[in-house]
This record gives structure tokens, C-alpha cells and sequence, in this order.
């Protein structure tokens, strides 16, 4: 299931934050990889240490693995997006899509 994330997570799926790049999010492949296929999230957003906006994680079982050793003091200076941020990403890239079908 592993290199699913490599691969089905570079073909198929949504591009909320850049369509302009290959890598997708997958729910399927995050339903049965425990939350390794928010893809397009993970390349525009690389200092994010969850990899995925999903809020509660219940599919990041990665977050949640990172989580309980943060908890323990062994993982620290976890970066994240703040919310804003993703949020005005996906306007940018929702207008930049709406330039592009109006331009062809």
C-alpha cells in the first residue's frame, strides 16, 4: 500500500492547492496507507510535519504517531500552516484555474 502513495497519488485525485503540479490528495489511498496520500497538500505545503489539513486526522494515523512522541518530549518544533494560509492557497489556485479555461 506504501508505494501507492507514489504512484496512484500522482495520478488520480484532487489538486486543491496546485493544479499545476503532478502529486494529487487520494482518499482511498489515505483510507488504506493510514493517511500518506495528501499529496498535493504535502508538495505545497513541505514544512507542514502533518502532510494533510484534515483537521481531526482520523485518517493520519502519522500525525498521530508524531503526536504522542511530541507528547513525550521526543519530537519538538513541529511546523504547521496556519489555516489562513490554506485557505488563501486554495483561492490562488482556484483563480488561477478560472484564468486558464478562460484563456483557451
Amino acid at each position: 500500500m506504501t508505494f501507492s502513495v507514489n504512484s496512484v497519488a500522482h495520478m488520480w485525485g484532487t489538486k486543491p492547492y496546485d493544479k499545476s503540479i503532478t502529486p494529487v490528495n487520494n482518499t482511498g489511498v489515505s483510507f488504506v496507507t493510514f493517511g500518506e496520500s495528501w499529496h498535493n497538500y504535502h508538495h505545497v505545503f513541505l514544512w507542514d510535519y502533518k502532510a494533510a489539513e484534515l483537521g481531526n486526522y482520523t485518517l493520519d494515523f502519522a500525525t498521530v504517531f508524531i503526536d504522542f512522541f511530541a507528547f513525550l518530549g521526543l519530537a519538538y518544533d513541529l511546523k504547521t500552516v496556519h489555516i489562513d494560509i490554506v485557505k488563501k492557497r486554495i483561492l490562488q489556485n482556484q483563480h488561477m484555474n478560472n484564468k486558464i479555461s478562460y484563456e483557451e
